[in-house]
């Protein structure tokens, strides 16, 4: 049987746009942009068409969407789910009319839908009302199935209908309906109303059961009218409309939901439960202290396995070996056995790690190790008749086999530096089929690293749910980039670009840049696969997280790509990027394309960077091929040559030798000899200053061009394509951290993706202006006081004196001279500001709570930094000086946090 279905949609179009369907079958196109339906205008921005399912459709769950098709014939599409009808609900006598809202990205209430933060953790429901759809059996009725969205619903309350006829309660809100919450937060009722109840305006509440509070919805009452356009060539149906569903969009409501958070890493909590680290068991503390304070969400540094070296180096946490294996450091012993003699290990080396100022990362990892193997001799014979372990282990597959032999691979070899092993430097899937099998030499080996990360899954699982429990959500860290002898790429290499690496420009953090070390993505290969390498691994930190910190969401825009001969990160260009190409050069008269691209040495510059040391220098590193011009020898011609080939008794000259080789205008690329980038900060070197005023100003120009004008609509055209992506295929809060050097693009293209940005008062975007105030931060961000790459609060106010007093009398608005000290006064003013800021999230470091607390804030604040960026040989080994249990029994510091949270209403309890 055919089935009519007139699809109706609000939408103010920008002039020349147009308004299409697409979705699943044939009469919405299959989702093939090409057979996708116009919509034509009707009047007060309604856009309708009317579109018949014959009875042969194969599919009868129907998905859809709209879409807006941009005068550049860009498809924009809605946000939200898909929507859906299903056939069989539908009565083919009649014509069914889908009223829908459109579901704008930057909306508050579709940030809430796509997310389980808030869906599962703040708003969860229980013993849910049931829906029951209601057909339309008579042609003197109508029936209409109401339905909107509302995540912001306490769990004690319910949405209900009023309106002006008697099947709404004529407006009287003790007859109000209600409405199911069975697909919540999607509220959903069916009512009957004859003809004379037509037509009539309507409103939804929200209220409890006594419906002794209601809270109404704001703006104007919604109206039913029924269709004027009639389908009378269909024969076999009435010319009028009988069935309509409105899909009412969001309740509507200036109420915005705020809350706040901490951030701490893993690694650095400290328990009496530890050894020497804090542990996934401790997450259950660190949510009691949260739940006691009304904090909301706890935020952690990555968690990844990130053992290549065996050394404390392997403490860097953003240079994982695996998107998805967890770290075994993080593990607890106790939890794993009732051996006396292991609990007494564990029992001699706790008091003695716990008393540590600081992480000892290879002694934690050393014992832990030791512990585990001796665990799992015990235990490795009853595995197999563990369901749960077998059923882990099958269910991760994908991606737990390559990571068990990679390890044990490692193990052998002592180094996770793939290209150097012996065997195995390169791998196939059949090769990790073959080597993880029950016939291989490895298979125990192989088991042991099932064994660990089953359990470590287990426990972090254990505290994700009672963090959900005490209504907390997780909040993890996806980093930028994986290390370059990381299983993903081993396995996958075709997915990297290898020969390159990733970092940033200079920026508040580094002078000299960042490099990373990272290979940069090879996008173009990742798109063939529709991006299964992000799906999968999004999936696995689903399991665990309810929101993610996109690290350096900036590269998802354009990367910082660095040539793999380098070290810092000055001789980098964008990727994507539109270069200076050779004829652009050319037709602005750059024509000595050598003397910008090659290091520019001279005997004056030798004696700026090495003083006396000069002649020696010139001897030792150079080549004079002219008078008083030189180039560096081949064997010190790149900063990682430099440094490969320096002896320690020469050391003192590397970073002159480095400024020799970063002496350039512009960078070639080693791909096409057509294309050249500027510089990054080319104004301060000589070889840029010494150039004719003429041609520095044309260089000028064009940097100017290259870094702040030509990229903009490419690099959000490359963000358009990537980050939706992102959004699709998880359900977890999405938020970028966009810091360094901003493109004007990111924050529209976020805000239209309903991607929260982070807002740090002491990093403003706007190069002009000192601090940001957190009265201008928009409802759609994160902010916060400090990251893990800064100073603490405490710490910045000491270090920088002059810029706290500007701090102190224009934004905290005090007069006189600012304390030596950032006081409890001081911390509680700044702490308080960004609470009382619109943002969606406040979150802070622990550290910074701490400032609120003279006890607390007594520790040096020096101790208490995290990471130096500068630094790609930081030792990431801070610990918190209290513990947790003790933290937990003061109150009264946590009442002091509650009232800020009261005061400032981010407190939801």
């Amino acid at each position: 049987m055919t089935n009519l279905v007139r699809f109706k949609v609000n939408y103010y179009t920008r002039l020349g746009q147009e308004v299409y369907i697409s979705g699943t079958g044939e009469a919405l196109g299959n989702w093939e942009e090409a057979n996708s339906k116009k919509l034509h205008y009707c009047d007060n921005g309604d856009w309708e068409t009317l579109v018949e399912f014959k009875g042969d459709e194969k599919e009868k769950n129907i998905e859809y969407k709209y879409f807006i098709m941009d005068t550049n014939g860009e498809k924009i599409w809605e946000s939200g789910p898909n929507r859906s009808l299903n056939l069989n609900d539908l009565n083919s006598n009649y014509i069914h009319e889908f009223r829908d809202t459109y579901q704008s990205p930057t909306s508050a209430e579709n940030t809430y839908l796509d997310s389980s933060f808030f869906r599962e953790v703040l708003f969860s429901r229980e013993n849910k009302q049931a829906y029951s759809l209601v057909k339309n059996t008579s042609s003197d009725k109508v029936i209409i199935h109401f339905q909107v969205k509302s995540t912001y619903v306490p769990p004690t309350h319910s949405i209900y209908i009023v309106g002006s006829n008697s099947a709404l309660g004529n407006w009287r809100t003790d007859r109000a309906v209600k409405l199911s919450d069975e697909f919540y937060p999607v509220w959903k009722v069916d009512l009957e109303f004859s003809k004379e109840q037509l037509p009539f305006s309507y409103k939804y509440i929200i209220a409890d059961k006594t419906k002794s509070y209601v809270h109404w919805e704001h703006g104007s009452d919604r109206w039913f009218t029924a269709s004027t356009v009639h389908a009378t060539e269909y024969s076999n149906t009435t010319n009028e409309d009988r069935d309509f569903f409105f899909n009412d969009g969001e309740f509507k409501d200036s109420q915005l939901l705020r809350t706040a958070g901490v951030a701490v890493p893993v690694f650095s909590l400290r328990s009496k439960k530890g050894l020497g680290i804090g542990e996934f068991n401790d997450i259950n503390a660190l949510v009691d202290w949260s739940h006691q304070t009304g904090l909301h969400m706890i935020q952690i540094l990555p968690i990844n396995d990130t053992t290549v070296y065996y050394t404390w180096r392997d403490s860097y946490p953003y240079s994982s070996v695996s998107v998805y294996a967890l770290h075994p450091i993080y593990i607890h012993i106790d939890s794993l056995t009732k051996d006396p003699k292991i609990l007494a290990t564990v029992a001699q080396h706790r008091e003695k790690l716990n008393s540590l100022p600081a992480l000892d990362y290879e002694a934690v990892m050393n014992i832990k190790t030791t512990l585990l193997k001796e665990i799992y001799a015990q235990e490795k014979k009853s595995l197999g008749q563990n369901k749960e372990f077998t059923d882990f282990v099958k269910e991760n597959s994908d991606w737990i086999k390559a990571y068990a032999l990679y390890s044990v691979l490692r193990d052998t070899h002592k180094s996770g530096d793939f290209t150097t092993w012996p065997v195995y430097s390169t791998i196939t899937q059949e090769d990790i089929e073959k080597e993880t099998s029950p016939s291989s030499k490895y298979y125990d080996s192989v088991c042991y690293y099932y064994f660990v990360q089953f359990h470590l899954h287990l426990q972090l699982l254990a505290a994700s749910k009672y963090a959900v429990s005490k209504r907390i959500g997780l909040k993890g860290d996806l980093p930028i980039g994986v290390n370059r002898v990381s299983v993903d790429a081993w396995v996958n290499p075709h997915l990297f670009r290898m020969n390159m690496s990733t970092g940033a420009p200079p920026d508040a953090f580094a002078d000299d840049g960042q490099n990373w070390g990272f290979p940069t993505y090879n996008w173009e290969v990742m798109k063939k696969d529709d991006y299964a390498w992000w799906r999968s691994r999004l999936g696995q930190m689903s399991k665990y997280f309810h929101a993610f910190r996109i690290d350096h969401i900036l590269g998802f825009f354009r990367i910082w790509e660095i040539p793999a001969n380098c070290v810092t990160g000055l001789l980098g260009k964008f990727n994507p990027s539109l270069p200076l190409w050779r004829s652009e050069l050319a037709n602005n008269g750059v024509w000595d394309l050598d003397r910008l691209t090659q290091p520019y040495i001279r005997y004056h510059t030798l004696r700026e960077h090495f003083g006396e040391y000069a002649d020696y220098t010139a001897s030792k590193f150079l080549n004079e091929y002219s008078s008083n011009v030189y180039q560096l020898k081949p064997e010190f011609s790149t900063e990682k040559l430099i440094e490969q080939n320096l002896t320690a008794d020469d050391a003192m000259y590397k970073p002159g030798l480095f400024k020799l080789v970063q002496n350039v205008s512009l960078c070639a690329d080693s791909e096409d000899e057509n294309r050249f980038y500027p510089r990054i900060e080319i104004t301060k070197t000589s070889n840029f200053n010494e150039l004719s005023d003429d041609m520095k100003s044309t260089l000028h120009r064009l940097y100017i061009s290259y870094f702040f004008e030509r990229q903009e609509e490419l690099w959000a055209q490359v963000a358009l394509q990537r980050l939706p992506l992102i959004k699709k295929c998880t359900s977890m809060l999405v938020c970028g951290e966009d810091l360094g050097m901003v493109p004007k693009c990111v924050e529209p293209v976020l805000h239209d993706l309903g991607i929260l940005g982070l807002r740090i008062q002491r990093m403003p975007s706007d190069s002009n202006k000192d601090f940001y105030h957190p009265n201008e931060y928009s409802y759609l961000t994160v902010n916060t006081t400090s990251s893990h790459d800064m100073s603490t609060l405490r710490g910045w106010w000491e270090e920088d004196r002059a810029r706290a007093q500007v701090f102190y009398n224009r934004i905290l608005g005090m007069f006189g001279d600012a304390p030596y000290f950032c006081e409890p006064y001081v911390s509680e003013a700044v702490i308080a500001q960004h609470l009382h800021s619109s943002s969606m999230i406040s979150i802070f470091p622990l550290q910074d709570w701490f400032g609120l607390s003279t006890e607390y804030g007594k520790r040096d604040p020096k101790e208490e930094k995290i990471n130096e960026p500068s630094n790609p040989m930081h030792y990431w080994r801070y610990r918190v000086h209290v513990n947790l249990e003790d933290l937990i029994e003061d109150t009264d510091f946590s009442k002091n946090i509650q009232r800020l949270l009261l005061s400032s209403n981010r407190n939801l309890d």
